[in-house]
């Protein structure tokens, strides 16, 4: 898929111009079961498709967390190439 593809869908859902174009590359580089839910979400954003990474869930940073569908599978895909610094940064601030 195209940067500029996505960066239109994700203006079209809410995202600013600054916004789309900072996450557009990053959505692009998701791993394989990332990747194929955001493909999915991408040709109809209904299709919100739960994927969990150790104690945490697509579901669960939307609900606990407030993000969107594509933060929520940055943060996952985050999670599975650099654990430590991931878990670090979200248990930040949690008590």
């Amino acid at each position: 898929m195209m940067k500029e593809k996505i960066i239109e869908i994700l203006k079209s859902r809410g995202y600013n111009d600054y916004s789309a174009n900072l996450v557009s590359k990053e959505l692009l580089e998701l791993s394989g079961p990332l990747a194929k839910l955001f493909n999915s979400w991408v040709e109809n954003e209904n299709n919100q498709s739960d994927y969990r990474v150790g104690d945490y869930s697509v579901s669960s940073l939307q609900t606990e967390r407030g993000m969107n569908y594509p933060a929520a599978l940055l943060t996952l895909d985050w999670l599975m190439k650099e654990p430590e610094k991931a878990i670090r940064s979200l248990n930040k601030g949690r008590r």
